[in-house]
């Protein structure tokens, strides 16, 4: 019978795998699901769940659901075995790609609602009869109306050959920032 051995890290894999799991809540994902993918990420070559299983030696349960989320964050791919019912995966290698992709969900999850509940707000007479609430929700909107447009400019660039144009945009910005002149 087929039985998974862990794989053997270095210590800088294991301590990757351990720290991007402990900031994974800074990204709006659980640790276990962080952890799998830096173990996808540093691993050179492609795992099947039980070996992410004996390795970070987590429940099967919580590798399948992990995968599966790391999967529709489109952070890792599934190749199917012919003949076979196991898979392997492996991790998006696209770092700029990967960090599309993060942003994009969670801006989704975190973002949008908001963009949603201000544009129920807009339509409120009652806001009339409330100035510094009025107030309030438009200083708002005008910061989600920021974030929505850095957003969609910044995913494309990120994602296709403006990328070098972005680098130097921002190299530009901390070079200023550097010498006292930010803008």
């Amino acid at each position: 019978m087929y039985e998974a051995k862990p794989i053997a890290l270095s210590p800088v894999q294991e301590k990757l795998i351990e720290t991007w799991g402990r900031l994974a809540y800074a990204w709006g994902v659980g640790p276990t699901m962080a952890q799998i993918f830096a173990l996808l990420y540093v691993w050179p070559d492609p795992l099947d769940s039980d070996t992410i299983l004996a390795t970070l030696q987590i429940s099967r349960g919580n590798v399948s659901i992990n995968l599966r989320k790391l999967l529709n964050w489109g952070l890792i791919h599934k190749i199917d075995i012919p003949n076979s019912r196991k898979s392997l995966y492996v991790a998006e290698r696209d770092i700029w790609k990967i960090a599309a992709n993060i942003i994009r969900h969670r801006f989704a999850r975190e973002i949008a609602p908001i963009q949603k509940l201000l544009e129920e707000f807009r339509n409120d007479p009652s806001l009339e009869a409330t100035p510094h609430l009025h107030q309030s929700l438009n200083e708002i909107q005008t910061i989600v109306t920021l974030l929505s447009n850095v957003v969609a400019i910044a995913l494309p660039m990120l994602t296709g050959p403006d990328r070098e144009r972005l680098m130097k945009i921002i190299s530009t910005w901390q070079r200023r920032q550097r010498d006292g002149n930010p803008l």
